[in-house]
């Protein structure tokens, strides 16, 4: 399975998690949750901003699809992968776009959100897949960068099905 099918499957899988009733709809009141279980940190405002948007007639609830929106408008491409490669060149003194897989530890788990150990394992093992003890940080933002896109792909043809039924 390629990294954007794990993480499609991923958002399905803490879709369906929150999804108790088996409706294939969740409460907007559980949004907050669901990114944060996928790893996101909305703001109040930004979970605002989502719920006018994707429950205009304050329905309540929301569906897959909709979620896979705010999923990929939760992360602007471009921006994010500046401001990304910006904070990790703040560690990379001797600009090799690399970061040594020790210090890139200690950031995941000191500075960084709050990480289960096996998240750290599983990134580190993404930035440094030849255990060279090296974390190519230039390689993970873009090869994210691409899962995005892929994932953003596949949205707009899970979207289009639904509207073909």
């Amino acid at each position: 399975m390629d990294p954007a099918e794990k993480r499609m499957k991923d958002i399905k899988e803490a879709f369906d998690q929150f999804d108790t009733d088996n409706k294939g709809t969740v409460s907007t009141k559980e949004l907050a949750n669901i990114l944060k279980y996928l790893g996101q940190d909305p703001t109040d405002e930004e979970l605002d901003n989502y719920m006018k948007e994707l429950d205009p007639e304050s329905t309540g609830t929301i569906d897959f699809l909709q979620m896979m929106k705010i999923l990929t408008k939760a992360v602007k491409d471009d921006d994010t992968i500046d401001e990304l490669m910006a904070s990790f060149r703040v560690f990379d003194v001797d600009n090799t776009g690399t970061i040594q897989t020790a210090e890139m530890r200690y950031i995941l788990i000191e500075m960084g959100e709050k990480m289960t150990a096996q998240d750290v394992k599983d990134i580190l093992k993404e930035m440094d897949p030849d255990d060279s003890g090296m974390c190519k940080y230039v390689d993970y933002v873009k090869k994210k960068y691409e899962d995005l896109q892929v994932a953003k792909a596949k949205a707009a043809k899970l979207k289009a099905k639904k509207k073909k039924k």
